[in-house]
């Protein structure tokens, strides 16, 4: 038997994501130099509220369980705006667990999916002090095109 299950759908699936979206945002907390205040008041009812409020974005969230603990231990939430940008928006998969191939199952179905929905550009925002995901994100053709800065309120 497998021991994992992939349950896909959309913006129903949002609450089961909450619990690792916030553990997500807490290492990048944790590992940002300069936007670390924004990192701890930023809410999930808020970044849910993107997903839930445009009825012009189509997205698409993958979970994953782990059959044995019953427990979601990782996500993937994609979306596509009516200019046809889609961007994988979060990935998160509990530390012990990255050493199963996981993420790499979800970033082939998030990739399928935006190509499926016909986007016509892909892209992947990387937070400010999580920079060692870029070598991960290159083997699915994604690199550095442009960095963004952003002026600091003290």
């Amino acid at each position: 038997m497998n021991r994992f299950e992939f349950i896909s759908g959309s913006i129903e699936l949002l609450d089961f994501v909450q619990p690792l979206w916030e553990k997500l945002n807490k290492h990048h907390e944790s590992k940002s130099t300069y936007f670390k205040d924004k990192f701890k008041n930023l809410k999930f009812d808020v970044r849910k509220g993107k997903f839930v409020n445009d009825s012009n974005l189509k997205v698409k969230v993958d979970l994953i369980k782990d059959l044995e603990t019953n427990a979601y231990i990782g996500y993937c939430i994609s979306s596509v705006n009516k200019e046809l940008i889609g961007e994988i928006e979060s990935l998160f998969i509990e530390e012990e667990y990255r050493k199963y191939g996981l993420g790499d199952k979800l970033m082939n179905r998030a990739i399928e999916w935006l190509d499926n929905a016909q986007a016509k550009t892909k892209i992947i925002g990387v937070a400010e002090g999580n920079e060692n995901v870029l070598d991960f994100y290159k083997k699915y053709g994604f690199y550095k095109r442009r960095i963004i800065l952003e002026q600091r309120s003290e």
